[in-house]
């Protein structure tokens, strides 16, 4: 089988078995192709369907994204995780709309010219929605092509090319969403359906015997882990002080209850007491002269490359004096009834200290 009866057979394939999703409707709409590029990295499609769907709802058209606040964006984008991927996409709709007259661009080196687009995104976008002859390199596509080409160890750069070469001309965006179904599909992580392939005759790792062998895999090292400090500072009028997170770093533009930056660590030889004062102090500018502090509980959760866990105490303030903030001050801070909590973006993590709390008053 040649490269040219590959694509065939993977075209004759994925006209039979190709998955019904809401954005491969056609025609195909550039910004629908594109939001379910983004929301797609590192989120699998099931998870993905009711966030696009409930998008969509809100933002209809690209021109409504970038009309909206980033608070609205990432209240909307909420649970679904890597949030640096809904700040790039409201970045990028602006620059559509400021740059492009609110036509989204047709070739790559324009779509690599917005925030947030990778090569990806920018094969992705322009094959799908405009059918240009340009490959996409994502997870699946690369282990169907290491596979079937056997290749232990490649390089990216090696399997762009390989992509490249194996394009059908003018059926680019077929052929790519042919390989990203085939990897979901069938030529899984683990125990691949080989018996259901199309591609099995051609297949180097099946003919090996060991499929997934293909490509090799990394060990990873431990993940660290991080203790984090929490205050949910009480008002003696019963509001709520919340801080926003710095819009170019973890969890960027989301609100969270009062917390110690992961890179600060606080005198280890102070109480627990005075280590919470110390981070209110510098992260909040507060200088808690009397309050009923109480502890609150733990939350533990788990990033992409480290985990936190999270210490968090209710502090009821009586008075409290402004302090000199340290340089992991928030740049911004609102004090919130508690039934306006719910209105911002928060974190998952900060959504279950919310629900410990609500628990416990």
């Amino acid at each position: 089988m040649g490269d040219r009866d590959l694509a065939e057979r993977l075209l004759g394939w994925f006209a039979h078995h190709k998955r019904d999703l809401p954005w491969r409707h056609e025609p195909r709409d550039p910004y629908r192709v594109w939001l379910a590029e983004v929301m797609l990295q590192q989120t699998q499609v099931t998870t993905v369907i009711p966030y696009y769907e409930r998008w969509l709802a809100h933002f209809p058209t690209l021109e409504a994204l970038a009309a909206a606040s980033l608070d609205d964006v990432l209240k909307l984008w909420e649970g679904l995780g890597y949030y640096a991927r809904a700040r790039h996409f409201h970045a990028a709709a602006r620059a559509v709309m400021n740059m492009h007259g609110g036509r989204i661009p047709r070739t790559i080196p324009e779509l690599l010219s917005l925030p947030g687009v990778g090569r990806y995104t920018a094969g992705a976008v322009a094959s799908l929605a405009f059918n240009a002859d340009v490959p996409v390199l994502d997870g699946n596509v690369k282990r169907v092509l290491s596979r079937v080409y056997g290749l232990r160890a490649p390089k990216d750069s090696a399997l762009w090319q390989l992509a490249q070469s194996l394009l059908p001309t003018g059926r680019a965006g077929a052929f790519n969403e042919a390989l990203m179904d085939l990897g979901s599909l069938v030529c899984l992580p683990r125990a691949p359906r080989c018996a259901l392939c199309p591609l099995r005759e051609r297949c180097a790792a099946f003919a090996g015997g060991d499929p997934e062998a293909f490509p090799g895999r990394v060990a990873r090292k431990p993940a660290p882990h991080h203790g984090v400090l929490t205050a949910l500072i009480v008002a003696s009028d019963g509001r709520i002080l919340l801080g926003q997170r710095s819009a170019d770093g973890l969890l960027g533009g989301l609100w969270e209850f009062i917390s110690s930056d992961l890179r600060t660590d606080y005198a280890s030889e102070a109480s627990d007491t005075d280590q919470l004062k110390q981070m209110i102090a510098a992260r909040a500018g507060l200088l808690i002269e009397r309050a009923e502090i109480r502890w609150l509980g733990e939350v533990k959760h788990a990033f992409t490359h480290f985990r936190i866990t999270r210490r968090a105490w209710v502090v009821m303030l009586s008075t409290s004096q402004p302090a000199a903030t340290g340089p992991g001050a928030y740049a911004c801070l609102r004090w919130l009834r508690p039934e306006e909590v719910p209105g911002l973006a928060l974190a998952r993590s900060d959504q279950k200290l919310w629900q410990m709390y609500q628990r416990g008053v």
